[in-house]
């Protein structure tokens, strides 16, 4: 089906309502949602760069893509002194993660919400917060977006970029406007081999592989000490089901029952975090429901007691952001949510930076080169099933050197594919370099009012 620019534009601006009704909707759940209209609507006042300043705008579309860009940010800002950079997001929980991210560096980074992809919206955005180059981080191409940005003479990146043949599928649905749109992007910045193969067939033109932005991403050192000091106060060994999926809960603690009910998983604990905070109340009513009993990590003051053979609760649930390494840390074996439920997997580099034993399922299409590679090396283990998934644990638990193999496998696999932030900076020094020889580093306002 082939769909113009034209026509979606129209159509965006006919679903403002809609979009509207799905905010006030989610903001039911989580509050943030109400807050901060005005940019998402094209209607804010932007933030303007700072006189003598050079801005890179980086677009983030949550809090996964946020973290993969923390350390080439720190590279960026170290480099260029002279740099602010603009997070966009789409999410408040990705915007809460750079903010605070953000916070050591002061005015030098900022945020806002990416206003929805409408010509009017994306112009304004531009010609107010005048970048210098921009950064849409793994698959966030907007038709809109590289469209003004074009206009404008403004570098747009694809940075960490990959795309599953799911993915592209559903690109080529929509005939030319995916494809015009990738073919408007400056430069292609890929994760893999076979993620740059389907980004030139859906449209992208120059595509390098630099790999995964996310294997440089630096775990936060006093969470992970601290989560290995409490394991070694656990009388009970600690089995995590990390940033599971809506409809994933509940079949885990249905196979919990099972596996427990054959003698399986015994002396030890249940760590549960969710991925979506909103749903933090929902889990814990069917953790309760499902006969566990249960203890939240925000009410937990005594770790020792929580761990305890004869105190400690069934189930611990994660209620709580930004504590991923320390939850890493803490686990014996980790279960890698979205890839048991079709969501093609969250990511596994966190657990294997730090050295945790991860299995997975059989959804992975996220993250499908990673995992099959890891599996290749020894460092992941893949089930078919939930049931297989706690036989393998359990069986790892009862062999505390056959989980720490598993491990060792997975931190030394991570640690041999970091080096993408290195290879991004050079791309960007080549770029901003490109812009001051050609004097595109003054932005054009009057061209843009035209456009």
């Amino acid at each position: 089906m082939m769909i113009p620019r034209a026509v979606y534009s129209a159509l965006l601006y006919i679903a403002a309502p809609f979009a509207m009704f799905y905010l006030s909707k989610r903001a039911k759940k989580q509050p943030e949602y109400s807050e901060h209209w005005d940019e998402r609507f094209g209607t804010a006042h932007y933030p303007p760069v700072t006189p003598g300043r050079t801005r890179i705008w980086i677009h983030a579309v949550s809090v996964g893509e946020t973290r993969a860009t923390f350390s080439l940010v720190e590279s960026i800002l170290r480099k260029w002194p002279q740099v602010d950079v603009l997070y966009t997001h789409m999410t408040p929980t990705g915007r809460e993660v750079s903010k605070q991210f953000g916070k050591k560096f002061g005015s030098r980074i900022s945020q806002v919400y990416l206003p929805y992809d409408t010509p009017a919206a994306m112009r304004k955005f531009i010609r107010q917060t005048q970048p210098s180059l921009c950064l849409l981080m793994e698959t966030e191409v907007w038709p809109n977006l590289t469209y003004a940005a074009k206009q404008a003479g403004l570098p747009v990146v694809l940075a960490n970029a990959r795309l599953s043949q799911q993915s592209l599928d559903k690109g080529k649905k929509v005939g030319s406007l995916i494809r015009d749109a990738m073919s408007r992007l400056t430069l292609t910045l890929a994760q893999s081999e076979e993620d740059a193969a389907r980004l030139k067939e859906a449209g992208c033109r120059e595509v390098r592989v630099l790999g995964n932005l996310k294997f440089d991403y630096e775990p936060n050192p006093v969470h992970v000490r601290t989560g290995r000091e409490i394991r070694k106060l656990s009388e009970r060994k600690i089995l995590t089901f990390a940033s599971s999926r809506d409809g994933e809960e509940a079949s885990m603690l249905s196979a919990l029952k099972e596996a427990k009910a054959n003698g399986r998983l015994k002396d030890t604990v249940f760590l549960l975090i969710p991925r979506h905070p909103q749903r933090f109340g929902e889990v814990l009513e069917l953790i309760r429901k499902s006969g566990f009993t249960v203890e939240k990590r925000s009410d937990i003051r005594d770790w020792k007691k929580v761990l305890s053979l004869s105190e400690g609760p069934d189930v611990v649930l994660g209620d709580s952001m930004g504590e991923m390494a320390f939850y890493y840390a803490l686990s014996d074996v980790v279960l890698m949510g979205g890839s048991f439920g079709d969501y093609g997997s969250q990511s596994v580099i966190e657990p294997c930076a730090i050295g945790e034993a991860v299995i997975v399922g059989p959804s992975i299409y996220n993250f499908k080169y990673i995992i099959e590679k890891a599996r290749e090396e020894g460092a992941i283990l893949s089930v078919q099933d939930l049931g297989q998934a706690l036989q393998r644990a359990d069986e790892l638990l009862s062999d505390s050197g056959k989980a720490a193999s598993v491990g060792a496998a997975a931190a030394k696999f991570a640690q041999a594919q970091r080096g993408a932030a290195e290879r991004t900076i050079a791309v960007i020094d080549e770029l901003m370099a490109q812009k001051k020889d050609t004097n595109l580093n003054k932005f054009n306002a009057e061209t843009m009012e035209k456009k």
